[in-house]
């Protein structure tokens, strides 16, 4: 049975975010929780979910601005709170668009192997010489000479994946992690790369195989596809847009929209919005249609059904075995988690109908 997974993003109250968690639990095998650093605590709610009883996972952490000496054990301490049968991942990746408002990023892609190589080798027990990371060392402080090693043992390391598009943090993922994690809302790995036929040869799935260390054990693929469902067409579709106006107007995916055929065009108008200080809302205004779709599905229960079974089997034929269901789950994240239990897992995952109903 395919593993799946709902993705959270911490905008709401903590609240509500543990009960649309609680309400999907038995239907999901992780609940992934975006990290926004200005927003709820991921760790935080992640420990609140395991508690209750739920799979849990990063989607996506990342070290910029934080010290993995920290992450490690955070993730460790959750991983004790996970029941039986339930993991905890750590998605990592290098941070988006309000980290890089904050933070002059410098080298954070090896700031990423890094911290991965950091976390695993403490959560293995090990006395780690921190001189042997100098990127991080560099950004951190780590004082010379410094060995680091947690003071409790790890029995249930955490999976790391990675997310982020290009070869460089796609070696990341296939040389130091154990999966990588590709999001529909990205347009080199979206329904758009796919229906334009050229997902195989952008998405970088076929370098990463090749480059992986034969004594590692086969990249886990995650494919994670972006949605919006309300009973409300229009308020889903508002939102869909919204969660689509995050990507557009970052400049350094345009080569990528263009790689896909969507329209750069809209996606400058999309950009300038948010220059001229009209925000996320007049930023999404300027989304198109076309464009909205073909990152994020959006509509009624019975209108995603279609489009989500299409990425499935799509995903499925590039080798991809796990699944979420990813931001922004719609205008209502509760009636978003009624409506996914009820009228949508089933239909597209029906293996799960026992868990889902």
């Amino acid at each position: 049975m395919s593993r799946l997974g709902i993705q959270l993003a911490p905008w709401s109250s903590a609240r509500e975010l543990l009960a649309v968690g609680e309400a999907l639990r038995d239907a999901v095998d992780v609940v992934w929780v975006q990290d926004q650093m200005l927003a709820r605590n991921v760790y935080v709610l992640l420990a609140g979910l395991a508690q209750a009883g739920c799979g849990v996972g990063t989607n996506v952490t990342y070290a910029v601005g934080r010290n993995p000496v920290e992450m490690a054990s955070s993730a460790a301490t959750i991983a004790e709170l996970v029941a039986p049968g339930r993991e905890m991942v750590l998605g990592f990746g290098t941070g988006g668009a309000l980290v890089n408002s904050l933070f002059a990023k410098r080298r954070p892609v090896t700031v990423a192997r890094e911290a991965i190589v950091l976390m695993r080798a403490l959560w293995a027990g090990e006395a780690v010489e921190l001189d042997g990371f100098p990127v991080l060392g560099e950004t951190l402080g780590f004082r010379a000479g410094a060995v680091a090693r947690l003071t409790f043992p790890v029995e249930r390391p955490p999976a790391v994946v990675v997310a982020g598009v290009g070869p460089k943090i796609q070696k990341v993922a296939a040389t130091v992690a154990d999966g990588m994690i590709s999001a529909s809302n990205l347009p080199t790995v979206s329904l758009a790369a796919f229906r334009c036929g050229r997902f195989a040869e952008l998405c970088g799935l076929a370098a990463m195989r090749a480059i992986r260390p034969p004594e590692l054990p086969p990249l886990r693929l995650i494919y994670g596809i972006n949605l919006s469902v309300s009973a409300d067409r229009a308020a889903a579709r508002a939102q869909a847009r919204r969660q689509a106006a995050l990507t557009v107007s970052n400049p350094a995916l345009w080569d990528d929209l263009a790689a896909v055929g969507l329209d750069i065009e809209c996606a400058a108008s999309v950009k300038a919005a948010v220059d001229d200080g009209l925000g996320l809302a007049g930023a999404a205004d300027r989304v198109s249609a076309e464009l909205a779709d073909a990152l994020v599905i959006s509509g009624t229960p019975e209108e995603v059904v279609g489009p989500l079974l299409e990425l499935r089997g799509l995903a499925e034929a590039e080798g991809y075995t796990e699944f979420y269901i990813g931001a922004p789950l719609g205008p209502d994240p509760a009636e978003a988690a009624e409506l996914l239990r009820r009228d949508v897992i089933g239909e597209v995952w029906p293996e799960r109908v026992p868990a889902a109903r």
